[in-house]
């Protein structure tokens, strides 16, 4: 056999033995396997799940504020390859956050909107809204505002029992009668606050199909 020959037959056997480039690669025992892609996606939606860290309150939180979270069950494509794994960060921005107006109403407003999320490192816009959102309704008591209203109802009563009975006893007695009614107006309309728990459950859908690298 020549010794050209004998080369040529070399150069095709290592070709024949490497992996293909990008598309296979030999796994633990030695078969040849798909290696993962640099990208998988998500359709539009697709559901994620999360825990919210923070506590949140319409006592002492307020819009544009932002919100910790963390996505709390892995995120896999039509194939069931993980997406998004399960502790990955979620950016939440206060959209609204308002009290409820009196005790006898259930009006308080909580919306929070999904800027991002983060997947190993690497932030994605996201753009979606959190709504509605799992939250309790808390009673602040009466506030310096609303005490005013008692004191608006003292006077109101006085003069009205000074007009009516016509000497001092009838003011005082009309002044306890006005704190009273004053006293029961400022304690119907104490604001109830929005009150979001830590770990409070929340589920979104993604608006559109999102693409996430998978290194």
């Amino acid at each position: 056999m020549s010794k050209t020959l004998l080369a040529g037959m070399l150069v095709l056997g290592l070709v024949a033995c490497s992996p293909a480039s990008g598309k296979e690669e030999a796994n633990s025992t030695g078969r040849v396997v798909d290696a993962a892609p640099a990208q998988r996606t998500l359709v539009a939606g697709t559901q994620i799940e999360a825990t919210i860290e923070d506590s949140l309150s319409s006592r002492h939180n307020k819009a544009g504020e932002t919100v910790t979270a963390t996505v709390s069950a892995d995120v896999r494509d039509g194939r069931g390859h993980v997406v998004i794994p399960a502790g990955s960060a979620l950016g939440l921005r206060i959209a609204e956050l308002e009290p409820a107006t009196n005790k006898s109403q259930d009006d308080g407003k909580i919306a929070l909107d999904v800027p991002s999320v983060t997947v190993r490192g690497q932030v994605y816009r996201v753009s979606t809204r959190l709504d509605p959102v799992a939250h309790q309704l808390q009673g602040r008591g009466v506030t310096a505002g609303e005490a005013e209203k008692v004191g608006v109802g003292t006077a109101i009563g006085a003069l009205a029992g000074r007009l009516i009975g016509g000497d001092t006893k009838g003011a005082v007695i009309g002044g306890a009668v006005g704190a009273g009614g004053g006293t029961a107006v400022a304690i119907h309309w104490a604001s109830r606050d929005v009150v979001v728990s830590p770990g409070t459950h929340v589920v979104f859908s993604l608006p559109l199909a999102l693409t996430v690298s998978t290194r």
